[in-house]
């Protein structure tokens, strides 16, 4: 045991317990302060290499411009809108234009008069012929062409325009829909990713507070050893301590890498994992700090939201309410198949068949009237009548489903908020317990094994803190989201 003048010092090192608890002021994770301005570097004081800090807002904004499935939700809203502004041109006529030309070896009408009146009319007309200098034969149409202009106006297409116009309207609002379930998706994903890097770095900075302690209190018990003042075994009890935080600290450091590479592929950001192959465009990935400037969050009663407005508001209630629509409209489409069609239409054209140029114009109107088709598009229309019920169907169910999850994330909410409320009381007597210890130590009254133990105790209590404030805040931008 060591003597109380040897722990003297530093029990007044020590006497006031770590807070290990998670900083609501601007403070970097892992004990270094955060540097002012998001995304702005500075010089390390360890190793002076450029240190980039990313919050949590600069990181959703960088999510919602660059992160892959965003600009794939982008790209389907502006093909919807392109289809809509296509549907629209199936008000317009029709224009077409035409022009056809032909060169035949050998004459494609090729006649003589008797031909027309018969071989025994051949002495008369070719005496005839020869009197009034007549040519008895014919061929022509050796070449021609032909030019045409076209156009027909659909006046009634048994509703299948209006009706696809329609449908191209509520395809380009339910891409709309997508693209915000998309970016809450986003929003979810980047912040589970923020807040577990943000935690993982809060361990190591409690691992950093314990090391210090068994550094101060390695340097007392080698001197105390080498007095005769206490036994080799306490130092071999904080040798092994020691390579249990260094495993500890390995293990911290891995996984912040892990998650933070994930994250910056999340938010489209490069990076590179040595520093010999980083640049200014794709910074080293451990120069990458987060800044975890944050406030705590309120009680669950803040939060509250009548469930039935949220429903009204939820992007996926919409979302299947077009679903039912669109199906409705898919219906009424094919129904417009066994109806009438009516257009009108003008044409103009010249033709040159054979050296004889002319042009002409005219107007025409078509009825089509489908007969044999009709049967067919009855039971399609039958068909689809019955897709038409199992969206209805989807849509009550799943909102439904939708209201259940809104009660659960509620439940899910109020319970994080009891469990970091509880990690709260365990760590606040968890330090009083460490408080205790570390004096009953410099008094000579414990062992060396049970302050070591009101340490750990400490840490776990620190750290399960951390975990259950991490899971509300989580547990509160879910509830929000929807």
């Amino acid at each position: 045991m060591i003597s109380l003048l040897a722990l003297c010092a530093f029990a007044a090192a020590a006497q006031q317990a770590p807070d290990f608890s998670p900083k609501s002021g601007a403070e970097v994770p892992g004990g270094a302060a955060a540097h002012p301005g998001s995304g702005k570097a500075a010089k390390s004081a360890q190793d002076s290499s450029v240190v980039i800090t990313l919050s949590l807002e600069e990181c959703l904004s960088r999510a919602a411009a660059d992160n892959v499935y965003m600009r794939n939700a982008r790209l389907d809203v502006s093909a919807a809108s392109l289809q809509r502004r296509e549907a629209l041109w199936e008000y317009f006529p029709r224009v077409s234009a035409m022009a056809a030309g032909y060169k035949a070896h050998k004459p494609l009408v090729e006649m003589s008069a008797e031909d027309i009146l018969g071989e025994n009319a051949k002495g008369l007309i070719e005496t005839m012929a020869q009197m009034y200098g007549i040519n008895t034969s014919f061929s022509g149409f050796n070449d021609g062409y032909m030019t045409a202009v076209q156009a027909v106006q659909p006046v009634f297409a048994g509703g299948r325009i209006v009706n696809g116009n329609r449908l191209a309207a509520v395809g380009r609002e339910a891409a709309l829909l997508r693209l915000d379930i998309q970016n809450r998706k986003t929003v979810s994903e980047v912040e589970d990713l923020w807040w577990q890097v943000f935690s993982l770095e809060e361990k190591l900075h409690t691992l950093d507070f314990q090391q210090s302690m068994l550094d101060t209190l390695c340097a007392n018990l080698s001197s105390a050893v080498s007095a005769g003042l206490s036994a080799e075994t306490a130092a071999l009890q904080l040798e092994l301590k020691n390579n249990e935080l260094a495993a500890g600290r390995r293990k911290l450091e891995s996984g912040v890498r892990l998650v933070k590479m994930n994250l910056l592929n999340s938010i489209g950001m490069e990076y590179s994992v040595t520093r010999a192959g980083a640049s200014e465009e794709s910074p080293y990935l451990d120069d990458l700090r987060l800044d975890a400037a944050s406030q705590l969050p309120d009680s669950p009663e803040s939060y509250w939201r009548e469930p039935e407005t949220v429903l009204m508001q939820m992007d996926e209630v919409r979302l299947l309410a077009l679903g039912v629509k669109a199906k409705r409209l898919e219906k009424k489409m094919a129904v417009g198949e066994a109806l009438p069609q009516v257009s009108v239409g003008v044409a103009a054209g010249y033709f040159d068949l054979n050296d004889a140029g002319k042009s002409n114009a005219l107007a025409f109107a078509t009825v089509q009237i489908p007969l044999s088709d009709w049967g067919k598009t009855v039971r399609k229309a039958q068909r689809l009548e019955t897709q038409v019920q199992k969206a209805e169907n989807e849509r009550v169910y799943l909102q439904r489903q939708l209201r259940l999850q809104l009660d659960k994330l509620w439940l899910d909410l109020t319970s994080a908020y009891d469990q970091w409320q509880i990690s709260e009381q365990a760590l606040l007597t968890s330090r009083r317990l460490y408080e205790a210890a570390l004096s009953n130590y410099a008094a000579g009254l414990v062992p060396l094994q049970e302050l070591l133990e009101a340490e750990s105790v400490l840490r776990t209590d620190s750290t399960e803190r951390c975990d259950r404030l991490i899971e509300y805040r989580t547990a509160v931008r879910e509830y929000l989201a929807l």
